[in-house]
């Protein structure tokens, strides 16, 4: 010890423990910190994630972990359509109980977007000889024009894999914006089984439906369904795009009491009075049945939408031009959609109105 240790040590005491603290204080000032570990901070990180994917299913409701995500086993339609179009060959895919239609209203005269199926057929207790009436559906690419449930008639559609035929009556089971998932004969709507009378009718009469879909049905598409199935058969549930639908079944008419220029075309006897848009409807009914009970215009030739034309009926507007002139024209009001215009003429010596190129 120092003369100058001693010293302080006389004045001020012996100053060894304060020392000693100051240098550790100074020590541990020096050294890096250590943070201390909280369990309660680590159940909360691990609980973050967990939080996370329950708020991701409850706004995403749909099956995450579905079994029956990604590919699997396509429906292949050969021997379904095989079966199918040997059935209507032999006129055996439909069982028509005409009696149904007795039920409908009764129209004494058809026309505007109204017409005549050339079908005819009687039912009890009455001499007549009866017609369904189709209605055409107005602005049909602008709304959905059919509902599930109604009964509707078809052109025949060749393109699709399971096609409608045009003598079949069809039910439409689902429209446009519907999801429709049809595997293994079992069909369903918006996710749920399609129960209707029409089901209950298919299973009491041992009836198959045929078809492979998982697709929502897009704004011009219908699914349809044979009506009248023919017990123990093969059915297609087929897609169909709005313009291949003739129409709704709307009522019956008579050949005897029903005054309407498809009733004069069908007992064949046609007249000079037609105005020009009754006129260029019967050219295109005559075309669309294959009668050739008219005269077909030049207009038509190689025509391929002409049962569009007939369907689309509401989109057309008449302009006379001059007395014995008269122009048709098609007016879809979309962009990209042209126009389609006819020209027709009355001849001065038989009063009809022909269709000109």
């Amino acid at each position: 010890m120092n003369d100058m240790k001693r010293k302080l040590d006389r004045m001020m005491g012996d100053t060894s423990e304060q020392e000693r603290r100051i240098k550790q204080g100074v020590h541990e000032k020096l050294q890096p910190s250590v943070k201390k570990f909280s369990w309660k901070v680590a159940i909360v990180s691990a609980a973050l994630p967990v939080v996370a994917l329950l708020l991701f299913f409850s706004i995403n409701p749909m099956n995450q972990f579905s079994s029956e995500q990604g590919p699997g086993t396509p429906y292949d339609p050969l021997d379904d359509l095989a079966q199918i179009s040997a059935l209507q060959k032999k006129q055996q895919l439909s069982a028509i109980d005409y009696e149904e239609f007795g039920q409908l209203p009764h129209f004494d005269q058809v026309d505007g977007l109204y017409y005549v199926d050339p079908e005819s057929y009687s039912l009890n207790g009455s001499s007549g000889t009866f017609h369904t009436v189709i209605e055409r559906k107005a602005d049909i690419y602008e709304s959905v024009a059919y509902q599930t449930g109604d009964m509707v008639r078809t052109m025949t559609d060749t393109t699709s894999h399971l096609p409608t035929y045009d003598d079949v009556y069809y039910e439409v089971i689902a429209v446009p914006g519907d999801r429709v998932v049809l595997k293994d004969g079992a069909i369903k709507i918006n996710g749920k089984p399609l129960r209707s009378e029409l089901m209950e009718r298919y299973k009491e009469q041992n009836v198959r439906i045929a078809g492979g879909y998982d697709q929502l049905l897009n704004a011009r598409e219908y699914l349809l369904l044979n009506y009248f199935p023919a017990t123990n058969t093969v059915q297609g549930a087929t897609i169909t795009p709005v313009h291949k639908i003739y129409g709704q079944v709307a009522g019956i008419a008579t050949e005897e009491r029903t005054d309407s220029i498809y009733m004069d075309y069908i007992s064949g006897q046609l007249h000079n009075v037609y105005t020009p848009e009754q006129s260029f409807d019967l050219y295109l009914y005559d075309e669309l049945l294959g009668e050739r009970k008219m005269q077909q215009p030049p207009a038509f030739a190689g025509a391929s939408r002409l049962g569009g034309l007939f369907v689309e009926a509401s989109y057309r507007t008449v302009t006379p031009i001059s007395d014995l002139d008269v122009e048709i024209r098609y007016q879809y009001g979309r962009e990209g959609v042209a126009d389609r215009v006819f020209s027709l003429k009355q001849n001065t010596d038989s009063g009809l109105w022909m269709i000109e190129e």
